[in-house]
């Protein structure tokens, strides 16, 4: 019986003996490893968004009064001066007012002479008491009633001829005819809302983007800072803008809220046109000539079969700015805790003093069996 039981324990002994050899690791090579160098250069940290481009000053001119356009003198794209004449309306509707209202002016400007007249002879004759007191105060009222109507006549006539003026329609700008929406023969009413006739953007070559930044990067930006964006009818060209502008209102998109950061560049050329929509990136720090490691690498993490390897114990407690990376020397992984600084979208400084011709692991591909 005893002698059963010493087979029976032999045979459990060896089992267990084969799966150790079985899972316990065989050796490190070289060859199922992939080792990245560290590097120096630049770690620039940026914030992206999109937006619009637009000019920096776009005036809608329109008109004040309804009437046919009789004439249109410019067309799109076209260069126009302050005070330059766009399209002319009919006027002989609103001239023909213009003349009644003087009509009744002259005769308002009799009215208050006669009164006046007829106030100074009855004020005398009621000095002398030659007359009634209510004659004399009926005389005055007469007086006030007339010199109020010329006012009226005054402001009506005021009122026909500016409403003639607008007739013409003239830039307050110099710029870029951008819109043009009325041909000559249409008739504009002005009756509810002012209409909108040409839309002239100012000045074209000092152009605007309106991006739309998460809230979550809003708290980097600041006024001055350095942007870049692309187009996608220039694809391969980089242009360059600074931060004019962090807009307080904020809007809301999918849930996430967003604000409109305004960045202001040279168009140089006019090659870029209003309404293309930009890509945008805002550089908010940069680190020249520090030590780097590329993301990926940090990324890496030691598989449980390889743990046995290990020089010595994986530290826990890391800070947020620490991170844990795999050197091969020889037949052991040592790790090394290293602190983070300044991160992009390919690299991260290293504020941990490193020798920068380390092999770091970056990958492991398999052991041969």
């Amino acid at each position: 019986m005893k002698k059963r039981y010493s087979i029976v324990i032999g045979l459990i002994l060896v089992s267990l003996f084969a799966a150790w050899k079985m899972t316990s690791p065989k050796g490190l090579e070289k060859n199922n490893f992939i080792l990245t160098s560290l590097s120096k250069g630049d770690v620039v940290h940026s914030i992206t968004g999109s937006g619009q481009i637009q000019p920096i000053n776009v005036v809608s001119v329109g008109t004040q009064v309804s009437g046919i356009v009789e004439k249109v003198y410019v067309d799109y794209n076209e260069e126009v001066k302050k005070g330059q004449i766009l399209a002319d309306l009919d006027r002989s509707l609103l001239n023909e007012e213009m003349k009644e209202k003087e009509a009744l002016l002259t005769l308002s400007k009799a009215k208050l002479k006669i009164s006046k007249l007829n106030y100074k002879r009855i004020e005398d004759l009621y000095k002398e008491n030659l007359i009634s007191k209510s004659e004399f105060e009926e005389a005055e009222i007469d007086l006030e009633t007339a010199s109020s109507d010329l006012e009226t006549a005054e402001a009506n006539y005021a009122k026909a001829k500016r409403n003639l003026g607008y007739t013409r329609i003239v830039s307050p700008v110099s710029g870029t005819i951008i819109s043009k929406d009325v041909d000559s023969g249409q008739t504009v009413a002005a009756s509810y809302q002012t209409p909108t006739l040409f839309t002239v953007a100012e000045d074209l070559s000092k152009m605007q983007i309106e991006a739309n930044i998460s809230e979550a990067d809003i708290g980097l930006l600041k006024k001055g800072m350095t942007a870049s964006f692309t187009v996608d009818a220039y694809p391969n060209e980089v242009f360059k803008g600074e931060v004019y502008q962090i807009r307080l209102n904020p809007t809301e998109e999918e849930n996430v809220i967003m604000y409109t950061v305004v960045v202001r560049f040279e168009n140089k050329g006019k090659k870029l046109l209003p309404g293309m929509t930009a890509f945008v990136k805002i550089q908010t720090d940069k680190r020249e000539n520090v030590l780097r490691i590329e993301n990926m690498v940090l990324q890496f993490k030691l598989p449980k079969g390889l743990e046995g390897f290990l020089t010595e114990k994986i530290k826990k407690d890391l800070s947020a700015s620490e991170t844990i990376v795999y050197l091969l020397k020889e037949d052991k992984i040592e790790p090394v805790v290293i602190k983070k600084g300044l991160s992009d979208m390919d690299y991260t400084e290293i504020l941990t003093p490193l020798d920068e011709k380390i092999k770091i692991i970056s990958e492991y591909i398999s052991r041969k069996k």
